[in-house]
């Protein structure tokens, strides 16, 4: 059979094209270009994402299996020898079929453990798919986050679903997308959605009086920003807001960029995000101390603790400045005598402080210690509450499989007392 051929002229250049080669497909290839322009090699495909993790063709799958084998214990010999007082000593030697994690030392023993089954399966199963998808080499186009919003669009900041619906976050088109979003912006979406004046923390919501004159004084600063687009003097007078964040650790971390989207709920203001903690390091460079990331975002880092370098910061004002503190382990016994310096000083500066848990136990556990530590020293603005804007995905721990955490999951809102009243009976 005679093969036919097409001249074809491509500037000044001639080609000779095979019709044959036209109708004849492709071979498979396991190569996809990526938004650098080179070549990536896909390691799992999306429709299959399951594998266990001693099999898995990802090598950070497998090494993360090897750590649960050697460090993590059977769930089941738990549950026994504890109630005959001795350790357990058996590791998970055994890889659950449903879920791909080494969950118990034997098959007897991953029959017998009907909380795996009822409670902890499916979200291992998640978390296992989850993790190969991010591994998997693919584009991952959900990160491709949209610029600053539009003027006339409104912001809704009641949910997950309804803020990645009104801004724009178009090529997030699955609830595994969702979740690998969430885990990120979590963190900046956390900040804005409390500043912001379409805050879902509203008083049939958790916020107390005192909480919404606190809000009101920081609120009145951004509408200033506002106002001060069109009034020459009030630009030049303006202060910018800043943000401080305590403790900090993964959030500091983070790619700076993602912080965008809290400055494009606040598009008029001016934010300086100040990372504060003794693990506070920059995501790529561990020697820069300050990061430009726009005309009205800095991102400044401070590798100390808080109450040491408080005159860094000095004076506060709470009408710019407010505190986060994302899961800080206040209740923890080890931790809790090195947090009590640092919450001391917090109240000392009237302004806002709103602090997260990664569940409901961890966000009681602190609340609990302050009460106990500072009851009579500090006024609740938030009350603890489940927080709309946690990271979607749950965490496990290497140890131990039933322990998870969700970043964010609930979030409260204190300050030190403005007035030193008493009240009498």
């Amino acid at each position: 059979m005679r093969t036919l051929a097409v001249q074809t002229t491509f500037g000044s250049g001639r080609r000779a094209i095979s019709l044959k080669s036209l109708f004849t497909p492709s071979p498979p290839s396991d190569m996809v270009h990526g938004s650098s322009g080179k070549k990536q090699r896909i390691l799992v495909q999306p429709h299959d994402l399951f594998h266990p993790l001693s099999k898995s063709p990802v090598k950070e799958m497998r090494e993360k299996g090897a750590l649960i084998q050697q460090h993590g214990c059977c769930t089941t010999c738990v549950t026994e020898t504890t109630a005959m007082g001795k350790p357990a000593t058996h590791e998970p030697t055994f890889e659950c079929p449903d879920c791909g994690y080494p969950t118990h030392c034997s098959e007897s023993h991953w029959k017998q453990d009907t909380t795996h089954h009822d409670e902890l399966c499916g979200h291992l199963r998640e978390a296992n798919e989850d993790e190969h998808d991010l591994r998997s080499g693919r584009t991952l186009r959900e990160f491709e986050f949209p610029s600053a919003q539009l003027p006339e669009i409104v912001v809704n900041l009641s949910s997950w679903d309804s803020f990645l619906y009104t801004r724009s976050f178009t090529n997030i088109n699955s609830n595994r997308a969702m979740r690998h979003v969430s885990k990120v912006l979590t963190y900046p979406v956390t900040i804005g959605s409390v500043l912001h004046q379409f805050s879902p923390f509203v008083l049939s919501s958790g916020l107390t009086p005192e909480g919404l004159k606190s809000m009101t004084a920081l609120r009145t600063t951004i509408k200033e920003h506002d106002l001060a687009r069109s009034e020459k003097e009030l630009a030049m007078q303006q202060m910018p807001l800043r943000v401080f964040v305590l403790g900090a650790r993964a959030e500091a971390m983070l790619p700076p960029h993602l912080y965008l989207q809290l400055a494009y709920l606040l598009p008029n203001s001016p934010v300086h995000v100040y990372f504060v903690g003794p693990e506070c390091i920059p995501a790529a460079d561990e020697a820069r101390s300050t990061i430009v990331v726009s005309s009205r975002l800095v991102l400044k880092y401070h590798k100390s603790y808080f109450h040491d370098a408080i005159w860094n910061f000095a004076p506060f004002d709470p009408y710019t400045d407010v505190f986060f503190m994302f899961s800080p382990g206040i209740g923890h016994p080890r931790a809790r005598p090195g947090w009590q310096p640092t919450v001391e000083k917090l109240l000392e500066t009237k302004c806002a402080v709103f602090a997260t848990g990664f569940h409901e136990r961890d966000m009681q556990s602190d609340v609990r210690a302050l009460r106990e530590d500072f009851g009579d020293k500090m006024d609740w603005l938030l009350e603890p509450r489940e927080n709309p804007f946690s990271s979607l995905k749950r965490d496990f721990g290497i140890r131990n499989l039933r322990e998870w955490a969700i970043s964010n999951w609930g979030i409260y809102g204190f300050r030190g007392k403005r007035y030193e009243v008493q009240r009498q009976e």
